[in-house]
């Protein structure tokens, strides 16, 4: 193995469809015939990733809920990092009366949301899982999860983070993920706590590490591996922590990373 490459989904694997361009799945081939593993590392849960992995046939860890958890699908994961119930209820509490809509997930596999807005309407479909709608479970939430998750008006989002990064200090990491939602995670969980487990499992040195992503949620891993790259469509902040800037999703930026991986001695 020549080295790793740990990809974001949403804005970098993935097309704004939630779809696999033909190119990117060309590409991941690539990368692979050069000698690198491919890994995932999302924000999403294993429940919405778990396809992409299987499609990709890909046979490496991955890292869901940005970081918080680390293993292969179908087994237990061995590192993982839930917010325990007394700070999920805390979160929630914080959360309440808002606009939006809040989700919990009390394992790898299942989500959980208390109502359905306009934004969230056929995320079920969008992301080929199964939705646990209602208020109930959340009136007094019971048990961890891997993270908490706020939608909302996408002008409401940074205000909203603002705000809880003012109550909960470094307790908690409260990043925005995509334009129109919040993920709350341990104050320790990103990205690159789970990337760089997930490298030591495979023995792959962080200088050895390629990891690209487009989001705020991909900033620490960014700067984390040796390698640290940007999609085009990514924001001037994270452009500019990346070694290497790649074209946007659009463009299907991550094929002008393979003849980049093809030239390393």
């Amino acid at each position: 193995m020549r080295g790793l490459v740990a990809l974001d989904l949403d804005g970098t694997l993935l097309d704004e469809d939630c779809g696999i361009p033909v190119g990117h799945e060309h590409a991941v081939a690539g990368m692979r015939r050069a000698g690198f593993a491919v890994a995932i590392v999302t924000g999403r849960p294993l429940l919405s990733s778990r396809w992409i992995h299987a499609h990709l046939r890909l046979d490496t860890p991955m890292g869901c809920f940005n970081g918080g958890w680390v293993g292969h699908p179908g087994a237990a994961p061995f590192a993982w990092a839930p917010l325990p119930e007394s700070d999920v209820r805390r979160i929630l509490a914080a959360l309440a009366g808002r606009a939006g809509s809040r989700s919990c997930y009390p394992d790898a596999d299942t989500w959980c949301m208390d109502e359905e807005t306009a934004l969230t309407r056929g995320w079920s479909d969008l992301y080929r899982v199964p939705i646990h709608i209602g208020k109930e479970r959340f009136d007094a939430w019971n048990g961890p999860s891997c993270k908490v998750m706020f939608v909302a008006d996408p002008a409401l989002i940074p205000a909203t983070a603002n705000e809880l990064r003012a109550r909960f200090g470094a307790e908690f990491q409260v990043v925005i993920s995509q334009r129109d939602r919040i993920e709350i995670l341990p104050g320790a969980i990103t990205k690159a706590w789970g990337l760089a487990r997930l490298a030591a499992f495979l023995g792959v040195p962080r200088e050895r590490v390629w990891a690209v992503g487009d989001n705020d949620n991909d900033r620490e891993m960014i700067q984390w591996a040796g390698h640290g790259c940007a999609m085009g469509q990514a924001s001037d902040a994270v452009r500019s922590l990346a070694r290497h800037v790649l074209p946007g999703v659009a463009a299907r930026g991550l094929c002008a990373l393979v003849p980049m991986l093809e030239k390393i001695d």
